[in-house]
């Protein structure tokens, strides 16, 4: 109930709407500034579960021997848990890329965005640094290019949603 209270009130008092599955600036694009003040300043992924058997650090598959850690929405939880072969619109992946001495170096984050980019599952990505600067963001060619072998899966390697 309190997840529906905060989309309740993000709804009704914020100018983007991240609940109801748009992340959304004032021109009603999604946008990467947009994403970022809500991820670290309205709602903290930090607090936000982590993909089920990904606590803490582990290593990834793709590419190899990149120290991660992996947040997930309510809304990519629920599917990763519960199967339902694709991500609803809204479903936010946030990873943590570390270094081998555990430093963080990069955030990458998918984010559903409804109309975004249907042939690419309607995914906007963006490539953090630390502080927030957005390297890369959009349709990137770089993640699409890595993920459109899991596209099967909704574009995400680290688990089956099926």
């Amino acid at each position: 109930w309190i997840m529906n209270v905060l989309c309740l009130l993000s709804v009704s008092f914020m100018p983007h709407k991240f609940c109801t599955g748009e992340a959304l600036n004032k021109e009603g694009k999604v946008d990467a500034r947009t994403l970022w003040e809500y991820m670290i300043v309205e709602n903290p992924y930090q607090n936000y579960p982590t993909w089920p058997g990904k606590e803490g650090f582990y290593e990834s598959t793709m590419p190899p021997g990149n120290i991660l850690k992996l947040y997930v929405n309510d809304l990519a939880l629920d599917t990763f848990v519960n199967k339902r072969g694709m991500f609803p619109d809204g479903a936010l992946l946030i990873k943590e890329n570390y270094t081998e001495d555990r430093k963080l170096f990069l955030i990458t984050v998918m984010y559903k965005a409804k109309g975004f980019n249907p042939a690419g599952h309607d995914w906007y990505w963006v490539k953090y640094k630390p502080d927030g600067e957005a390297r890369l963001e959009g349709k990137v060619d770089a993640c699409i290019i890595c993920h459109v072998g899991v596209a099967g899966n909704d574009y995400v390697f680290t688990g089956s949603i099926k």
